[in-house]
């Protein structure tokens, strides 16, 4: 059985074929890009999603063709809070109002005395990125627009009907909207009253890992896509990719280290000390959920020093300087927050800080110490996750961990041993596993995961007890340090 993955991100769009062993037959990409406006706003057409699903679904049926392959299945995962608002033709009505755009800021704002109801029934607070305000932003600016709206989706509910005629979404991303009951899996009414949705206005909720659907022939004439193919909703893109890493039962912890930083825990029930320093969302693998932390900058602030402070110099030569430095920096602190910081607050006001700065630090001191200072933060969101689950291993992946010295810093400021694993498709393959196992390719996600893991490269970082206390205290002098500065 050949599975193939829609892997929908936020600057491209890839398909890949994978065997029923998880190898890959072939895969193909296209390119799009958001559009960035002022005051935060961000957008971006639903053509661009439309154009790239039926550019690569006509290339790789095309070389199915040619190759004597068949596509026996396709999965669909995607990034996970962008609005789409469509009519009754299911014509998009405007362009879609992006995960990281701001504009409901003053919306989220003017809500943040319902904090404490909203994260009790779903798992979350009040913040712009999640899809509810989005809504409410268009029903109060955009009046007709929403009187016309007959559902609001989804980028991946946009492409399933494409691709089947279908209108459904699933539950990790009704769990990122704020207005799904995380307990009762439903939409909650508190919740649409308080963001002004109408229910009639939302998709279908079903269970991640489901046949939404079969292709239809409207596709088939688009694309050349046989007509009937199972159609998979694998389920957001961070809870694939935390699949991908090995987040397969409770007890499993994965670091993904790119632009920003997300962590994703797996467990098997709501927690009932539940407080507001984590995220809880739905797990795609079926009855789990996830508790989730984020760091706004990883790769974003590592590159951003690389341009300002070492021009083109190699990587090569960073990871030199980096393990130049002793831990600690030379004293040298960072507050790694050069966005705002996400969990456990939501301060968009924070800023990145560089302290104990003197005429004897250098480059690289200030290079380490941006790296340890992200570690200290991903840390602050270890310990939170604590609270609720006990964790038996962590999986580190992301661009970032392409490091060695990173990751050696990683091992060290957490005092475990992390595991990275050689696929940098982490996400792609986490899709396959959860469509594999709907399939009855496998018994399980979890038995999926044990067969392809097999074929899996690993390296194990293992922490040195003199630094772990020596980072403990730098992460505790960070804490103060924003707390000193913020508390105000």
């Amino acid at each position: 059985m050949n599975i193939l993955v829609i892997d929908v991100g936020t600057s491209s769009m890839r398909g890949i074929l994978f065997t029923q062993d998880g190898e890959t037959l072939t895969q193909r990409q296209q390119l799009y890009q958001v559009t960035y406006g002022e005051k935060g706003w961000v957008w971006q057409d639903a053509s661009d999603w439309e154009n790239a699903l039926y550019g690569i679904l006509r290339e790789i049926t095309a070389e199915t063709e040619e190759k004597g392959w068949r596509v026996d299945a396709i999965a669909i995962t995607s990034q996970r809070s962008s609005v789409i608002p469509v009519d009754r033709e299911f014509k998009p009505l405007c362009p879609a109002i992006m995960w990281q755009d701001k504009r409901t800021g003053d919306i989220c704002d003017s809500l943040r005395d319902k904090n404490d109801k909203v994260f009790s029934l779903c798992g979350s607070r009040v913040n712009p990125v999640f899809s509810a305000s989005k809504m409410t932003w268009i029903r109060r600016e955009l009046p007709e627009v929403y009187s016309k709206t007959r559902t609001f989706m989804v980028i991946p509910d946009y492409l399933i009907f494409c691709m089947t005629g279908e209108v459904c979404t699933d539950y990790t991303y009704g769990s990122r909207s704020l207005l799904m009951n995380i307990r009762k899996r439903q939409w909650d009414p508190e919740l649409l009253e308080l963001f002004e949705v109408d229910e009639e206005k939302l998709c279908r909720l079903i269970e991640p890992g489901s046949i939404c659907g079969y292709t239809s022939g409207t596709f088939r004439e688009r694309t050349g896509c046989p007509e009937g193919v199972p159609v998979i909703t694998a389920g957001g893109d961070q809870q694939c990719g935390a699949i991908g890493q090995g987040v397969v039962k409770e007890g499993i912890l994965s670091v993904t280290a790119g632009t920003g930083g997300f962590l994703v825990a797996a467990l098997n029930e709501v927690p009932s000390n539940l407080e507001q320093d984590v995220i809880c969302n739905v797990s795609s693998v079926k009855g789990q959920y996830i508790l989730e932390s984020s760091v706004l900058t990883c790769c974003s602030a590592f590159d951003w020093f690389k341009r300002e402070f070492y021009g083109n110099c190699s990587y090569d030569e960073l990871n030199r300087d980096i393990a130049s430095v002793p831990p600690g920096s030379h004293g040298c602190l960072c507050l790694p927050y050069f966005q705002g910081r996400s969990t456990p607050d939501w301060n968009s006001q924070a800023r990145g800080v560089f302290s104990n700065i003197t005429l004897g630090t250098t480059r690289a001191d200030m290079l380490r110490g941006l790296l340890e200072g992200i570690c200290y933060e991903i840390g602050n969101g270890i310990e939170a996750m604590k609270k609720y689950v006990e964790l038996s291993e962590i999986c580190v992946n992301g661009g970032l961990t392409n490091s060695e010295p990173f990751n050696q810093i990683q091992s060290d400021v957490y005092g475990t041993p992390i595991v990275r694993r050689g696929k940098s498709d982490a996400t792609a393959r986490g899709a396959f596993m959860v469509a594999a196992a709907e399939m009855g390719v496998y018994r399980s996600v979890e038995e999926a995961f044990r067969m392809l893991k097999k074929n899996s490269e690993e390296r194990i970082y293992v922490p040195s007890e003199a630094y772990t206390g020596l980072y403990r205290e730098a992460r505790e002098q960070m804490n103060q340090m924003y707390r000193q500065i913020y508390s105000r």
